[in-house]
């Protein structure tokens, strides 16, 4: 399902997938673990989780039925750890960041429904907090079956690093990006530096809010986000969760997606780097207007994959 990770500032430049026999190629060295070189590590990554992916297919198999291919690659973590971004998260890990424990049959469905539905009216902000705290809950129970997917860690792992790289260019302060702490954009020391996708608009520096959000590199996709939590269509705790968990399963209308964004190359700060996922056009798709390009650089990665197109 997934292309390879390959550095391109343009995935439009690299010639088209014509095959779905082009994704069963043995290569003649797999062995990530021994490589060195962290792009090398991470198009090893993508061929065999793309392959594996394509193998559960024909076979018929759940997606949330899958196991990763070592147990000993998979790391635990505490069910009471909170979960963050790290700027060594994932970097010389093997495929596991969460920990190896059975799904738990959360009510996934009817989260992705009020998520779907968020953006109308909510006249009571006690229920409001619940949902989020419950919401909140669901996703961590999420976090720890996606032990068992290696393709969701491989996702987490790229946006987080995508995120870390990004916040650099904007002098985040690390400790409030770890911990999804609100807070205002700080001005940047050497705009002349920063990318143009990067730059702040007036309203980060006007809304707390988590910095992850600094990071995406689409400003009106940014300002679509925070105008949404300024006027409480949008629970902010919510969505942060679901981005820091990006590759995640979800239930929509029966059918398990994966959420969030997924990052592609090495160069997070480029749009055609970023791909938003099934999960992230049925849940938060009102987010989306004025967003055609970022529907146009996705629509690339899916074409190669020989999926339907998103409507733009």
């Amino acid at each position: 399902m997934l292309p390879p990770a390959q550095r391109r500032d343009n995935p439009s430049h690299s010639p088209p997938i014509s095959s779905i026999e082009e994704f069963r190629i043995t290569t003649t060295n797999e062995n990530w673990r021994g490589k060195n070189d962290p792009a090398e590590r991470r198009r090893i990554q993508n061929r065999i989780n793309q392959r594996a992916f394509r193998e559960r297919q024909r076979a018929g198999e759940s997606s949330k039925s899958y196991r990763p291919r070592s147990n000993s690659a998979a790391t635990s973590r505490s069910p009471g750890t909170p979960l963050a971004l790290s700027e060594n998260e994932g970097s010389d890990r093997g495929t596991g960041d969460e920990s190896d424990k059975d799904e738990s049959g959360s009510d996934d469905g009817d989260q992705d429904d009020d998520d779907a539905k968020e953006h109308g009216s909510d006249d009571s902000s006690g229920r409001t907090g619940r949902q989020s705290s419950t919401a909140t809950l669901q996703l961590r129970a999420q976090a720890t079956a996606q032990g068992r997917d290696e393709l969701a860690q491989l996702i987490k792992r790229n946006f987080t690093q995508a995120v870390v790289a990004n916040a650099r260019h904007l002098d985040l302060n690390p400790v409030a990006l770890r911990a999804g702490t609100a807070t205002l954009t700080p001005r940047p020391r050497n705009p002349a530096t920063c990318p143009a996708t990067l730059k702040p608009i007036e309203l980060q520096y006007q809304l707390p809010h988590d910095p992850m959000i600094d990071t995406i590199p689409h400003p009106r996709l940014r300002f679509n986000i925070l105008r949404a939590v300024a006027t409480r269509r949008l629970d902010p705790s919510r969505f942060s969760a679901c981005m820091r968990l990006s590759g995640t399963m979800h239930n929509l209308n029966g059918e398990p997606k994966r959420g969030g964004l997924i990052v592609w190359t090495q160069t997070p700060d480029v749009l055609a780097s970023w791909e938003l996922s099934e999960g992230f056009m049925g849940i938060w798709g009102y987010l989306l207007e004025g967003c055609d390009d970022f529907i146009r650089a996705s629509n690339v990665w899916r074409g190669r994959r020989g999926e339907a197109l998103f409507p733009v």
